[in-house]
């Protein structure tokens, strides 16, 4: 992978321009397209990593589950409630704003960021309505225990819709990193939106393995790292629009939207206010100074 990873750097660097009358903008383009290319070959590295050692990860949070009654020293609370409030944070700071950046680049008529949003939303409910159904008819066969059944095939088709979901949204984010990258100025910039993703892609399958540890392990690096790699491919050689890419963007923003406020919020008796306020607050303070470089 690594190897691969190299040869696909040198070939996307040999893009640049050569000839001598621009060479102060092939200085320029060449520092871009570094900066561009680690940053897209970070976040695939963490992503995989991630996926390979979630449930290592949280074996080792849990085991320091606090004995106390205050939640705020339990671990796994407060991982959970920092999750959320990141979540929510990304939602409201970052995701809905840059509906202004999808409309600029989505131009299909009369169909623009929002109704593709509302599209996504729609699809993945139905989704969820269809995998019970099936679910249902399934079990109509298997007397007394038909229910359990019913219940179980449920959750596991549930988990693939997540997962498949998860697997394209981080794809996307990775292939449209470089186009949003040039939004910001300078590297540390740069590196506080890379934190960002980070921590919400991460918090996202920690919340995968959550919702089904059995079958996480068999479905979910398989389809991520299958699907991750595919995309670096193409984000390095630039192969896919920009159009394209936010419009699908825009479809899966409104899958985002309905995930995060129907799972990702805690009730309150298995949550820690304190956690979930220092997640929005750490998520505001990344994203303010990222917007900062805009102005």
């Amino acid at each position: 992978m690594i190897t691969m990873s190299l040869r696909l750097f040198d070939l996307f660097l040999a893009k640049a321009p050569t000839h001598a009358a621009g060479a102060s903008s092939y200085a320029t383009a060449t520092s871009t397209d570094w900066l561009a290319v680690s940053t897209v070959l970070i976040l695939f590295a963490i992503l995989v990593l991630l996926t390979q050692f979630a449930p290592t990860i949280l074996e080792f949070i849990n085991r320091h589950k606090s004995k106390l009654s205050n939640k705020v020293l339990d671990l796994p609370i407060a991982l959970r409630s920092f999750s959320s409030g990141l979540a929510v944070a990304y939602v409201l700071t970052m995701l809905i704003p840059e509906y202004q950046i999808f409309n600029e680049k989505v131009t299909y008529g009369w169909i623009n960021a929002y109704k593709l949003s509302l599209f996504g939303l729609i699809a993945y409910k139905g989704i969820q309505h269809y995998c019970l159904l099936v679910a249902n008819k399934s079990s109509q066969t298997m007397g007394e225990w038909g229910f359990v059944k019913s219940r179980q095939e449920e959750k596991l088709l549930g988990f693939r819709v997540s997962t498949s979901v998860f697997a394209v949204y981080a794809s996307l984010i990775l292939l449209t990193l470089p186009y949003q990258l040039t939004y910001l100025n300078g590297p540390a910039d740069k590196l506080l939106y890379l934190l960002t993703f980070i921590m919400h892609l991460g918090f996202n399958i920690f919340g995968l393995f959550e919702e089904n540890e059995k079958h996480f392990k068999r479905l979910v690096p398989p389809v991520v790292i299958t699907v991750l790699s595919a995309s670096l491919v193409f984000t390095l050689f630039n192969v896919l629009s920009t159009a394209l890419l936010l419009g699908c963007l825009s479809v899966l923003a409104g899958i985002i939207l309905y995930n995060v406020f129907k799972n990702e919020l805690p009730s309150a008796e298995n949550s820690s206010f304190v956690w979930f306020a220092i997640g929005v607050f750490i998520f505001v303070s990344v994203d303010t100074l990222t917007v900062r470089s805009l102005h």
